[in-house]
């Protein structure tokens, strides 16, 4: 009996598994319903970036602003690197990643570049929701509306 106890086991799937493939699934969920609200607030819109590519980096965040950087959107995986969920941060700034050892230069290049209407690129050390430190590069990108008014501003964040 001990014999066909273990054959038994051995030919049963492990649940190891199930949970692998339920892993994939709620990541999978979770890319699916961050590309659809990016569609839905960029419908319409002039992008210069591949939003639904820069998505799938398993590390990269996407946060869209309003013209005063007023958070609008924070994809999912956000929370994987500040330690904020996205509906925490909806509403506040970006300044909510800032903290004291923030170089405080760089972050007005910032403000600089999205007052010209400009794409950028920049490493900023960012702080997460428990307040540890990490270098995070942020490429930022204007989003124009048909008319060629600047209507939002889109950064992609990964941590550096």
């Amino acid at each position: 009996k001990n014999m066909e106890a273990l054959k038994k086991d051995v030919t049963s799937s492990p649940l190891l598994s199930w949970d692998f493939h339920l892993n994939n699934m709620s990541k999978m969920s979770k890319l699916y319903k961050d590309i659809t609200a990016i569609k839905k607030l960029t419908n319409k819109l002039v992008l210069d970036v591949d939003l639904e590519n820069e998505l799938k980096e398993n590390d990269h965040s996407i946060v869209i602003t309003d013209t005063d950087l007023n958070i609008e959107f924070a994809s999912s995986n956000l929370f994987s690197m500040t330690g904020y969920l996205p509906t925490e941060v909806i509403g506040k700034t970006p300044k909510i990643f800032q903290g004291p050892k923030t170089d405080k230069e760089e972050a007005s290049k910032i403000r600089a570049h999205v007052n010209n209407k400009e794409a950028f690129e920049v490493v900023l050390l960012n702080y997460r929701k428990n307040k540890s430190i990490y270098n995070c590069r942020i490429k930022g990108f204007p989003i124009f509306n048909k008319k060629g008014n600047l209507v939002k501003y889109v950064a992609v964040e990964h941590a550096a």
